[in-house]
């Protein structure tokens, strides 16, 4: 009687215990940072394709955060996020990142004639959005749902006029 290696004598017994049809090789698991979009931006790194800044972005780092105004009493506070570019210098373009839109809302820069106590900054007609000023924060409405951002003194929107 010939003998047979314990590892040859293991995998002979897994095989004939394992269900018919299915391999007994473990399924390789998806590699984190693997889920590249179509920019190549990876989602489960929080990144995201910004148009204006024609780049992959974190809305959380790159964005000027606007919450909720009621905040919601249950549940989770979704903040929309302002991207402006370019990241530094003279604002140029926008675009805005609102919770349940598929896709950023580009935003035109207004230019409100001086002495309007409200000045609106950005806006979309069409999409039912619009940034303005009231004293020292900034106002976000989208479609009548307003979101407010306690404006610290260097935040870059106070630059547009």
């Amino acid at each position: 009687m010939k003998k047979i290696s314990g590892a040859l004598a293991l995998g002979a017994l897994l095989a004939a215990c394992s269900p018919q049809g299915q391999s007994t090789n473990p399924v390789a698991a998806p590699v984190v940072g693997s889920d590249r979009d179509a920019h190549g931006c990876i989602g489960s790194a929080g990144y995201t394709w910004s148009n204006v800044r024609n780049q992959c972005i974190r809305m959380f780092e790159a964005g000027l955060a606007f919450e909720p105004d009621p905040a919601p009493t249950q549940g989770a506070v979704l903040v929309a996020y302002l991207v402006l570019a370019p990241a530094e210098g003279a604002v140029t373009a926008a675009e805005l990142f609102v919770p349940g839109r598929a896709a950023p809302v580009p935003l035109t820069l207004v230019h409100t004639p001086e002495g309007d106590i409200r000045p609106t900054l950005l806006e979309n007609k069409e999409a039912g959005v619009r940034v303005f000023r009231f004293k020292d924060e900034h106002v976000l409405e989208v479609n009548g749902q307003i979101f407010r951002r306690a404006s610290p003194p260097d935040d870059r929107l106070f630059e547009l006029n």
